[in-house]
C-alpha cells in the first residue's frame, strides 16, 4: 500500500477467530481496508491450509481468506495461551469469531467478559442457525444453513430427482458481508456513544437475506404461501415436485433464460415496465401487454407458459451476442450466460479491476477478485500477503513485551508455535 493513501480501515486492529469461510472473509473483507486483522489460528494450523492443498501449508481456500492478515499460532485449549489471547483481545477493537456460540465464553472472550474492561470492543459472531429456537447451537455450515432457510430449493437446483448443493457458499459469504456491515456500523456508533457492541448474525439468517425478494408473505395475495407451507409439511412431497409447484405460482413470469441459435444461452428481463418493450423488441404481439381490455383469466398459468413458448421459438432463431446488444439497445435487459472461469479471465472483469492478479511467495501466480468496493478517497484493493505459519509469532509475542526467551518457552510448554508439525 502507497504510505501515502490511507486504508479505509487503518489504525483498526481485528483479533479473529474464523472457521473455514464466514468469519475468515468477515475479516478479509476489513485487511482489504488496511486494518491489522490478527489471525488466531490452532498450533497444528488452520483447516484450510490442507484443504485443496497447492503447496504444503498452503491451501486454496486458506490464501484466498488469510489475505493482509498476520497470523499468530496460539493453542486456546493450553492455559498461558489463552491468558495471551485475552491480552491480545483487550488491546483490539473487533473480534471475529465463527466459532460454535458459547465458545468465546468459554474462552473468557465473550462481549460481557470482555466490555467489562475496555468498553469500547465490538465484539462480531456468526453462528450457524442462531443461538435460539429449535436449531439454535446446532453445528453446521453453508450447506446446512442453505438447507434450512429455504435457499436450496428456492434455487430448484437439480440433477435428475436429486437436489444439488451450491458450490458458492452463498450463505458463508453473505454472513461474512453482512458481519462486516455490521462491524462498520458499530465503529460508525462507537465515535459518538464511546462504547462497542455485540454483533450477531447467522448463516440461516444470510440464507433468508438472499430470499428478500420473495421471502415475504402479505396476508391479501398471499395466501398460497400458507396453503404450500401446509402442504408440504402434510404430503412431505419429493423436492423436485415441490419447487416446480413453488414455480408455477409465478407463472406470470416471462424473463429467464432462453437458448439462442449458437447454442448460448440468454437472460431475457421482464419487469412489468419491460414487458411490453420485450415483446415488442422480438415482434411479439399478446394482449396482455398490447390490448388494454384484456382482463387477467383467474388462472393465468395457460396463457404465460404459450407467451414463454413463442418467446423460445422466436429466441432460438437469433444469435446470443446480437440478440444481447439489440435488447440493450431497446433498453431491455439481457446477459449471456457464462462460466465463472470465462468471467475471471473477461476483457470486462479486467477492465473494471473486478480481479487482481499478483505473486504469491509460496505458490507464484494468482488471480483473484478484487476487494468489492471502491472509495474515491481511502484506499481499499485486494491484500495479496497471507501469512505463513507462525511468521507472525515473534511479531506479535514482542507487542505485548515477550522476548524471545519467552517465546522459546511458550513454544516448548505448546502454548503457541512456530512450525508446522
Amino acid at each position: 500500500m502507497d504510505a501515502a493513501v490511507e486504508g479505509i480501515f487503518s489504525g483498526l486492529r481485528v483479533l479473529e477467530f474464523g472457521l473455514f469461510v464466514a468469519g475468515p472473509y468477515a475479516g478479509e473483507l476489513l485487511a482489504h481496508g488496511g486494518a491489522d486483522v490478527i489471525k488466531i489460528e490452532p498450533i497444528t494450523g488452520d483447516a484450510t491450509r490442507f484443504n485443496s492443498t497447492i503447496v504444503p501449508g498452503e491451501g486454496r481456500h486458506y490464501i484466498i481468506k488469510a489475505r493482509g492478515k498476520r497470523g499468530v499460532p496460539i493453542n486456546l485449549r493450553h492455559p498461558e495461551g489463552r491468558a495471551l489471547v485475552r491480552t491480545l483481545a483487550l488491546r483490539s477493537d473487533v473480534i471475529i469469531s465463527n466459532m460454535r456460540p458459547g465458545a468465546l465464553a468459554r474462552l473468557g472472550l465473550d462481549y460481557e467478559s470482555l466490555s467489562a474492561e475496555n468498553e469500547r470492543i465490538i465484539v462480531g459472531e456468526i453462528s450457524a442457525m442462531g443461538e435460539a429456537g429449535p436449531f439454535g447451537m446446532h453445528l453446521g455450515a453453508d450447506f446446512q444453513a442453505a438447507a434450512a432457510s429455504g435457499l436450496t430449493m428456492s434455487t430448484a437446483n437439480f440433477e435428475g430427482d436429486e437436489p444439488q448443493l451450491l458450490d458458492a457458499y452463498l450463505c458463508d459469504f453473505h454472513a461474512g458481508t453482512i458481519l462486516a456491515f455490521g462491524i462498520a456500523g458499530a465503529l460508525y456508533r462507537r465515535q459518538f456513544t464511546g462504547k462497542g457492541q455485540h454483533v450477531r448474525t447467522s448463516l440461516y439468517q444470510a440464507g433468508l437475506a438472499l430470499q428478500t425478494a420473495t421471502a415475504n408473505l402479505f396476508d391479501a395475495v398471499d395466501g398460497w404461501k400458507r396453503e404450500f407451507a401446509d402442504w408440504m409439511q402434510a404430503e412431505q412431497p419429493h423436492p423436485r415436485d415441490a419447487a416446480r409447484h413453488r414455480r408455477e405460482q409465478t407463472a406470470l413470469i416471462v424473463g429467464g433464460l432462453y437458448e439462442t441459435r449458437d447454442g448460448h444461452w440468454v437472460t431475457l428481463g421482464a419487469s412489468r415496465l419491460a414487458f411490453t418493450r420485450l415483446l415488442d423488441a422480438l415482434e411479439i404481439d399478446d394482449p396482455s401487454a398490447h390490448d388494454p381490455e384484456w382482463e387477467m383469466p383467474d388462472d393465468p398459468r395457460d396463457h404465460f407458459a404459450a407467451l414463454r413458448a413463442r418467446i423460445r421459438a422466436v429466441v432460438r432463431q437469433q444469435d446470443g451476442e446480437a440478440l444481447r446488444d439489440r435488447m440493450q439497445a431497446a433498453g431491455i435487459p439481457c446477459a449471456l450466460m457464462s462460466s465463472l472461469e470465462e468471467t475471471l479471465l473477461s476483457e470486462h472483469a479486467r477492465v473494471n479491476e473486478y480481479v487482481h492478479e499478483f505473486d504469491h511467495p509460496a505458490v507464484g501466480p494468482v488471480l483473484m477478485p478484487q476487494a468489492p468496493l471502491k472509495f474515491s478517497r481511502d484506499h481499499y484493493r485486494a491484500a495479496e500477503r497471507t501469512p505463513a505459519f507462525g511468521e507472525h509469532l515473534r511479531e506479535v509475542m514482542a507487542e505485548l513485551g515477550l522476548d524471545d526467551t519467552a517465546i522459546d518457552k511458550l513454544i516448548e510448554n505448546g502454548a503457541v508455535a512456530e512450525k508446522l508439525p
